[in-house]
């Protein structure tokens, strides 16, 4: 009866809804490496595909990840995001694997006027990351802004995403810089 009711309700109120079961119950329940993980996968996709911008099939969100409002976030088929992640907007290609505890950010603040304290200065415009097909983003990773991770890329752990990175290349560090790069290593294995 309740979901009946909650279908036919406008879209504004069913994201109002999927927000609330996400922050109050969903986001809290335990990682799928817990027994039964595999319903609680379930229940987190399907109450973000009503609040997320877009959604693929077979999403993973995990446990304890902040999300925002939702509406700067797309994620593709077969994508997932680890538990305890903080994502404020980013666009997310197919198949890519975002570890625990990574930052993805879409805006930041305005510095420019040195007369002012930063904190009333305002936002700077909202440009989310874009995270290419396959890509692998490593644990504490932060993406900042407006930044590509071309397909295949990976990010190594702990490290700071300043520049965009090219299809294919391993960067660590902070800032993250390229040491090496995944298509030129398979060619020396074969």
């Amino acid at each position: 009866m309740l979901m009946s009711y909650v279908f036919e309700m406008s879209i504004p109120a069913k994201r109002t809804i999927a927000l609330l079961a996400y922050y109050l119950i969903a986001q809290h329940l335990p990682d799928t490496s817990f027994p039964g993980g595999d319903i609680y996968r379930r229940i987190r996709a399907r109450l973000c595909r009503v609040f997320f911008a877009e959604t693929g099939d077979r999403i993973n969100i995990e446990s304890h990840v902040f999300v925002a409002d939702g509406r700067f976030l797309r994620i593709g088929t077969g994508s997932g995001i680890g538990p305890g992640s903080r994502v404020y907007g980013a666009t997310i290609g197919d198949g890519v694997i975002i570890a625990p505890n990574v930052v993805l950010l879409k805006d930041n603040h305005n510095f420019a006027d040195v007369n002012r304290p930063i904190g009333v200065q305002g936002r700077s415009s909202q440009v989310p990351p874009i995270i290419e097909d396959w890509a692998w983003i490593g644990e504490r990773a932060i993406v900042l802004p407006g930044r590509r991770i071309g397909c295949g890329a990976i990010v190594g752990a702990g490290s700071v995403v300043t520049t965009n990175v090219e299809p294919f290349d391993i960067v660590a560090g902070n800032p993250a810089r390229s040491i090496g790069n995944r298509k030129s290593a398979a060619e020396t294995v074969v």
